[in-house]
């Protein structure tokens, strides 16, 4: 993760906030309503450069529709004013929270490739949106700012001159009156937190399945406990432990491995906590850090990206990562069994039985449906060990949620509607787009075995029986939500604040929905 930028809110005039940048000059970002004339900063900026905005837009003319962009270069006879980045926001009354988000992420991405931006100013303004604060606006800011800026942690050694080194944003100065400066700081604060956490999530994704291995992901764990204030406790189980647990589905998994699994477990519990007075919420990772498919191999360009196969570990580990600082007023326990699913003659077979940690016995009919055997043993430990009563897993489980929902919407199941709602308004509010579908009980009966309880791979809609699998393990009386991240966890182009390669998803959901709890 190469992003590194400072926030600032500041309440000065535009000239006197752009003359702190001096001789290395920052980039003004302006947003302007379709039919309106400028006014406000705009108006500000356009006296202040002695009318170049508004000729250049009466000459070169600019529509301010959603989502146009247009880079002017200045004279520089302004002190610290280098270009002015003019992004459309449409028509006022037909604007909506996810189009100002869509303007933000256009207007960052032609800083970062068009101005090549190092330092921004950018002036809040009042889009008199139901639901956005002064706070939620500059949070916004920010996770924008840092999810554009973000750059692999690659190993590339030379630059290609079609491919040049990305450009990066050293800072953000968010403009706002003197009475909003409080809100504003926060929702900076906020946003750098959730950007960078979401960004630490992609590096783990991104990373050489060699190097993002089993253990690797225990370290990362150890280091968010370790980091945490003592706010957060960590356990790392190893095969022996796993074994006496009978934790049959991630030890069938991991039989071809010479990289043991392990199964992690994170502890948030707030200050002053008494136990069983708090709920307890379980987030549940899966945690395959390689899937080759096992027996039932995937072709080459199926096993490309399955480095992936880890996104909703990362996803709940760095979701933790933030827990010390946004400190929710709620128990938080966060597991992954992790577990590579490679091909040797010690792999699990086609026609095996395994036993769960819960007893009921699953027949394997496909050795590339082996996450829900990871997330079974994962689901029942996080009820009867660790006590949560309110679980939510995320997953990179099928490839067929992306022929329900594309690539852009994730797919997401529950058995309460309530706490279902409460995930997709988390969600809607974060920016992440998701989508209810039924967890249908008419397709239950194909997930029955033959020789077992269950089989891990039946017929009918795949993203649907993975999750009615998934729901076997969830006892009476506990609340929980499945979501499948299976075609929106990784990218092979990128697309708006998303890089090519790991998305990152759901961390904010998650962060949005814990923050909740006060």
């Amino acid at each position: 993760m190469n992003t590194k930028i400072q926030f600032f809110a500041r309440s000065a005039k535009l000239g006197s906030a752009l003359k702190r940048f001096h001789s290395e000059r920052a980039d003004l970002i302006l947003t302007l309503f379709e039919g309106e004339a400028l006014s406000g900063v705009a108006l500000e900026a356009d006296q202040l450069t002695g009318g170049m905005i508004s000729r250049r837009i009466e000459v070169d003319g600019f529509e301010s529709k959603i989502n146009r962009v247009r880079v002017i270069d200045s004279d520089l006879s302004v002190p610290g004013l280098d270009h002015v980045i003019l992004v459309g926001l449409g028509k006022r009354s037909k604007l909506t929270i996810d189009g100002l988000r869509q303007a933000m992420s256009a207007a960052f991405e032609y800083a970062r490739d068009t101005a090549r931006s190092a330092s921004i100013v950018f002036p809040l303004i009042d889009v008199d949106l139901r639901g956005l604060t002064i706070q939620d606006f500059a949070q916004c800011l920010a996770e924008h700012a840092t999810l554009i800026d973000y750059e692999k942690s690659h190993r590339k050694t030379r630059e290609v001159e079609d491919d040049p080194t990305p450009a990066h944003l050293s800072s953000l100065t968010v403009l706002t009156s003197r009475w909003a400066m409080g809100s504003a700081n926060r929702g900076l604060n906020v946003g750098k937190l959730l950007g960078e956490a979401t960004c630490r999530a992609r590096d783990m994704v991104n990373e050489p399945a060699d190097v993002m291995t089993p253990m690797r992901l225990a370290a990362i764990a150890r280091g968010i406990a370790k980091d945490s204030n003592g706010l957060i406790k960590c356990k790392a189980l190893r095969k022996a432990k796993i074994k006496e647990l009978g934790m049959g589905g991630l030890l069938a998994v991991s039989k071809a491995s010479i990289n043991e699994p392990v199964f992690i477990e994170l502890t948030y519990t707030p200050a002053g906590y008494v136990e069983g007075s708090l709920q307890v919420i379980g987030l549940v990772g899966k945690g395959v850090t390689f899937d080759t498919g096992g027996v039932s191999i995937k072709d080459a360009d199926g096993m490309r990206d399955m480095k992936c196969d880890m996104a909703g570990a990362a996803a709940v580990l760095q979701t933790m990562s933030l827990l010390s600082q946004l400190k929710p007023n709620v128990k938080v326990v966060a597991v992954v069994a992790a577990s590579e699913n490679l091909l040797d003659r010690q792999a699990f077979l086609p026609g095996a039985i395994v036993t769960s940690m819960s007893g009921l016995t699953v027949e394997i009919d496909n050795t590339d449906a082996e996450g829900r055997l990871t997330l079974m043993d994962a689901l029942h430990y996080v009820q009867t060990v660790s006590g949560a009563t309110r679980i939510i897993d995320i997953a990179t489980l099928t490839g067929d949620v992306e022929t329900a929902l594309g690539n852009l919407v994730s797919g997401i199941y529950g058995n309460n509607t309530t706490f279902t709602r409460e995930f997709l308004r988390a969600a809607k509010n974060a920016g992440e787009s998701m989508h209810e579908l039924p967890l249908s009980e008419e397709y239950r009966s194909e997930n029955r075995g033959r020789m077992a309880d269950l089989t891990n791979s039946a017929d009918g809609p795949g993203s649907v029986v993975a999750a009615l699998f998934l729901s076997e393990f969830i006892q009476p009386g506990t609340v929980w939500v499945h979501a499948d991240i299976g075609a929106t966890a990784y990218r092979r182009t990128a697309r708006g604040i998303d890089a090519e390669g790991a998305t990152g998803v759901c961390v904010r959901t998650l962060a949005r929905m814990l923050q909740e709890y006060r």
